[in-house]
């Protein structure tokens, strides 16, 4: 997905809150503030569900652990559920991560990951890491689509 572009943030595309029931995750929030969750879908290979409401151009995403092996259950049991990680959408995803690697930065996978796009049927979104070791301890995803 090389856009030719100059790689940069464009925007704040997610906050993903890590909870152990997604249901009752947005019954709470929908009581408290009115929100309502109504798209949602699974990451297997992550062992995730994940509800979603859109908040101006923000997702506001909870994220339920389907297996007890998945990092957001581990998250849970370490710390419990609550604010598990921000998500910038950017340009240029690729050339972006070649920068951050030459800084030394600690991206998680590898290389980016490619999936169909939850939130818009036939477009592709790719996504990689940024480990909070490498970012004052905020875990930092940085996600490309189209």
């Amino acid at each position: 997905m090389r856009s030719g572009k100059k790689p940069r943030i464009v925007g704040v595309e997610e906050v993903a809150i890590a909870v152990r029931d997604a249901d009752r995750a947005a019954k709470v929030f929908e009581e408290l503030f009115g929100m309502r969750f109504g798209v949602e879908w699974e990451l297997p290979h992550e062992g995730i569900r994940v509800k979603s409401e859109r908040v101006g151009d923000t997702q506001i995403q909870l994220v339920q652990p389907t297996t007890p092996e998945s990092v957001v259950a581990k998250f849970i049991e370490a710390r419990g559920e609550g604010l598990n990680h921000i998500a910038f959408k950017v340009e240029n995803l690729d050339e972006l991560v070649e920068e951050l690697r030459k800084k030394g930065v600690v991206l998680v996978p590898e290389k980016p990951v490619e999936v169909d796009n939850p939130l818009k049927k036939g477009e592709k979104a790719r996504y990689i890491f940024i480990h909070p070791k490498s970012a004052c301890g905020v875990l930092v995803e940085l996600i490309e689509t189209g």
